[in-house]
């Protein structure tokens, strides 16, 4: 559902409204926590909409639109061109369209995609654009450009802005694999690079979850694949975070059991391997997470029907009206209070009267969010476990 924008400042996701003036028109764009650039516009998406291709588009795909930043400008300055905003992020794809309606930009359509994935094979782009992550990896990038060329219209040209210390990795693939790359444009921290159309060029037809691949970790005698770019996954977390997690479910047997913001599969697999006659519902926002939980379920022989897999931009809404009798997950301190209070209530609630929520948060949070807010919360909060900087709660009605 998309809220207008009196209600926006309800959602506890809300953050601000950054104003931007780009290409001739002035958009306000409301902005949820945990997301890319939530203080102002990236300076990488300024530079490539000032480094855009001289030939009017009638398609354009922006890969990783985020909250509509770069494709909304171009869908406001060429009304009767069909732009596609694409993410792997679904709370962002969430708020792309919220900004997208919000500002009557009916030539817009945005969706959820990992890479180009879900971007119908057949459809051909004139522009294709894209705001490169800083630590997405070379394969990805690799993958990026190649595949992007075959996407284009004879005409077309795929355009990507990246961080300077990228462009040593971006000018190395071009000349490994033959790309006439051309720097369009450079900033003190930023480079425009652009690419023109081959369809005769080799398809890439790597596995979406492959381009991703970071490394390996061992976590209660499973074996996990973790991905690049996946975001909070230090060497703390597995060291202790994870362990303080693997502690407490012990003395559990559960019939349903929730992991919410999973990542890429530990809580709800290791609940699997455990508990093998219940049902793991893993929600995540994330698609790659989603990828690698699939990935990774199916590495260590846990997939099949007991495991279900959810996408879901905010977790709440997936479960409606579902009760578990355990529930696994941790609070994110990007997205901040209201979030957090949001989603301890929801889990309260998903708990039922005889079920309980395990939630992880940092020492900090607890101390500068929860404590502080106890008059808010619809729910009892335990504190089972405090180490290493993490408290682990017991979350009931």
């Amino acid at each position: 559902m998309i809220m207008p924008e009196g209600d926006i400042r309800n959602d506890p996701w809300y953050r601000t409204a950054l104003t931007h003036d780009a290409l001739g028109a002035h958009l306000r764009l409301a902005v949820p926590h945990d997301v890319f650039s939530t203080m102002r516009i990236d300076e990488g998406t300024l530079l490539l909409l000032e480094n855009l291709p001289a030939k009017e588009p009638a398609h354009v795909l922006d890969m990783g639109c985020g909250y509509g930043a770069l494709g909304l400008p171009i869908a406001a300055r060429f009304p009767a061109a069909q732009v596609i905003l694409v993410d792997r992020d679904l709370l962002a794809v969430h708020w792309a369209k919220t900004n997208a309606l919000a500002h009557g930009l009916s030539n817009v359509s945005v969706y959820g995609s990992l890479g180009y994935r879900d971007v119908p094979e057949e459809e051909r782009f004139d522009w294709i654009l894209c705001n490169v992550p800083a630590r997405i990896g070379e394969p990805f990038i690799r993958h990026l450009l190649a595949c992007g060329r075959t996407r284009l219209t004879e005409t077309g040209e795929l355009r990507i802005v990246a961080i300077n210390d990228l462009s040593p990795v971006i000018e190395g693939i071009g000349v490994s694999e033959k790309m006439p790359l051309v720097k369009e444009g450079q900033s003190a921290s930023h480079a425009v690079y652009s690419l023109m159309a081959d369809p005769s060029f080799t398809r890439d037809t790597a596995a979406p979850d492959a381009l991703y691949l970071r490394d390996t970790v061992a976590v209660d005698g499973l074996s996990f694949d973790r991905p690049f770019d996946i975001g909070g996954d230090d060497p703390r977390r597995l060291k202790s975070a994870v362990p303080i997690f693997l502690d407490a479910i012990m003395n559990h047997a559960p019939r349903r059991v929730l992991a919410f913001r999973p990542s890429y599969g530990i809580l709800p697999l290791v609940s699997r391997m455990r508990f093998p006659d219940a049902d793991i519902i893993a929600v995540e926002r994330d698609l790659l997470g989603i990828e690698y939980i699939r990935r990774n379920a199916k590495k260590n022989s846990l997939a099949g029907e007991k495991l279900v897999l959810c996408e879901a931009h905010h977790f709440p809404a997936s479960i409606a009206d579902d009760e578990f009798d355990l529930a696994v997950g941790e609070l994110s301190s990007s997205a901040g209070k209201n979030v957090a209070l949001a989603e301890l209530n929801a889990l309260a609630h998903a708990a039922g009267k005889n079920g309980i929520a395990l939630v992880l948060a940092l020492e900090k949070n607890d101390r500068e969010w929860i404590r502080p807010s106890a008059s808010r919360q619809q729910c009892s909060l335990t504190r089972l476990i405090s180490r290493d900087g993490y408290v682990l709660f017991q979350v009931r009605r």
